[in-house]
């Protein structure tokens, strides 16, 4: 076994490494919300009806998450049993071929997919051949992106010693943050010179200057392993539960014939199943990690307590972001006037949703700042109490005719509180951790974001698909309801739930604001 903290057999700097793994961290992170920006227009491209394809679509965005989030849970530790730089090639490969394959999905994916269907027996719709197709190709991807974060966070590990590692890691976590952030107003710029295939082509060749990069880095330098047995068992388990959650949230909702809206059920009868099994799953995992000798993920940093409070305020940030980031574009889109009007709804889409995202990631610094001035306490329940009179503000004012410049104000009081947050919660988990599990502990300030996230979009697509349509129900219902007045019912009940899913982001802050009054001022760093 190589020392994890044995020098390697020739000098390079550290700092050079950590530039060229940030390039395909970034790359991933941002194609984590890039599709944000098309996704109506891909619908529209498809044939595929808005109203009752979206819940569909969505996974292209939730299968991205959950994949991502799977990724994070256990390429970490692979990485410290068979070395940093086998899986980080794997990683960056796998990127790339998923980006391949979305790239082409209309082309020779759906026509083999297609014909091994007709050869089943099934006749499915092209259109919806072809969603396969770009969901798969998603899932590839993010198996892969998710992965680098874990990966690059333990080359920090090797590459720095204990008391310079803090700088690295937050410049990591900030990159990958950065991303995600910025995915929105990247695909919409983006969009307007070319078609969004070539998001995904764009990937290829920074991935592979990235993949070219990172090997002549590392060159000469040793493979750091450790002891120990991967935990197969345990991997299964949290895969299974995750999947589990957001198969079950994520749901279609069902039809009773097509153009109706009677008889909707807000969940089919899987769902619960499938819920249920999700649960057993996650005990399950639970049982496991208590027992086994190396277990994925230590449970004993959740017996601390500032890190058990500060992971789940992270969950709920998690949760109540993903809000902000999926209401911005579905108003945007209901307010278009004509179909030809999806480009320059993307572009708008990603302007606007920028007054959420520039300043989370700005607040970011100051939220670093204020912690070591006014404690970690204080600055995340002043971050979560901003979020929470952003959302009642949403919640209150949102109609088809709302100004920009008043939702610009909104979102950009949701995103200065949440950004607040980012720098006390991650110095409250890492250093609630030990030295040994410092890797794991960044790695798990984001997981719990992303489950925030995942859960978020699972379930809030649930919601408000089966709202809008009961909306809808009531209205055709009134007295001398015209038919022709479709349109404009179905968008004012979309901005209606929009204002509802604003209340449920006060709810969630609100409950947030109960273990972040419990963090301690200030969290003593763990020995060991």
């Amino acid at each position: 076994m190589v020392g994890i903290h044995e020098k390697p057999k020739r000098n390079v700097n550290p700092w050079v490494v950590i530039a060229f793994i940030a390039i395909p961290v970034f790359v991933g992170s941002l194609d984590l919300t890039v599709v944000s920006a098309f996704l109506p227009e891909l619908l529209t491209e498809l044939d595929i009806p808005f109203d009752t394809g979206l819940d569909n679509a969505s996974w292209i965005v939730t299968g991205y998450l959950l994949a991502y989030t799977i990724s994070l849970t256990f390429m970490g530790r692979l990485s410290d049993l068979i070395g940093r730089r086998g899986v980080y090639i794997a990683c960056l490969v796998t990127f790339i071929i998923g980006s391949i394959i979305v790239a082409v999905a209309h082309q020779a994916p759906t026509d083999w997919l297609y014909a091994f269907y007709r050869r089943m027996g099934e006749r499915p719709d092209p259109a919806m051949v072809n969603l396969q197709v770009i969901i798969f190709g998603r899932v590839v991807q993010a198996l892969g992106a998710g992965a680098l974060v874990p990966v690059s966070l333990a080359l920090v590990g090797d590459l720095f010693p204990p008391d310079q590692r803090a700088r690295p890691l937050g410049l990591v976590g900030a990159i990958d943050t950065l991303g995600w952030v910025l995915g929105h107003l990247y695909g919409g710029i983006f969009v307007q010179i070319m078609p969004w295939q070539g998001l995904f082509w764009m990937n290829v060749p920074l991935t592979l200057f990235a993949l070219g990069a990172v090997l002549w880095a590392l060159r000469g330098m040793p493979q750091l392993k450790v002891q120990g047995r991967f935990d197969f068992i345990g991997t299964a388990l949290i895969i299974g539960a995750l999947t589990c959650l957001n198969v079950g949230l994520g749901a279609n909702l069902e039809f009773s014939s097509a153009g109706s809206f009677e008889d909707l059920s807000p969940l089919p009868d899987y769902a619960f199943p499938v819920l249920a099994a999700g649960v057993l799953f996650f005990f399950g995992f639970l049982l496991v990690e208590s027992r086994v000798k190396d277990p994925l993920i230590n449970l004993g940093m959740f017996k601390r307590k500032d890190f058990a409070l500060a992971g789940a305020v992270n969950l709920f940030v998690g949760y109540a972001l993903f809000i902000g980031l999926v209401s911005v574009p579905i108003l945007v889109n209901v307010r278009l006037e004509n179909i030809e009007s999806l480009r320059e709804a993307a572009l708008a889409v990603g302007l606007l949703l920028s007054t959420l995202t520039v300043p989370m990631a700005l607040a970011a610094v100051p939220g670093g700042w204020l912690s070591d001035r006014i404690g970690i306490r204080n600055t995340v329940l002043i971050g979560v109490f901003m979020s929470l009179v952003g959302f009642i503000a949403i919640w209150q004012t949102w109609q088809l005719d709302t100004s920009d410049a008043l939702i610009s104000i909104q979102m950009a009081v949701v995103g200065i509180g949440i950004g607040l947050t980012f720098s006390p919660v991650s110095a409250a988990m890492i250093n609630s951790a030990t030295e040994s599990e410092r890797g794991v502990a960044s790695a798990l300030v984001i997981i719990l974001r992303l489950v925030g996230m995942t859960v978020s979009v699972s379930s809030l697509t649930t919601y408000g698909l089966y709202r809008v349509n009961q909306l809808a129900i009531l209205a055709q219902r009134q007295p001398g309801f015209d038919s022709s007045q479709f349109i404009n019912v179905y968008a004012e009940s979309t901005v209606k739930v929009l204002g509802e899913m604003g209340l449920i982001g006060a709810v969630v802050c609100g409950i947030a604001l109960v273990p972040a009054f419990f963090l301690s001022r200030q969290v003593t760093i763990q020995e060991g």
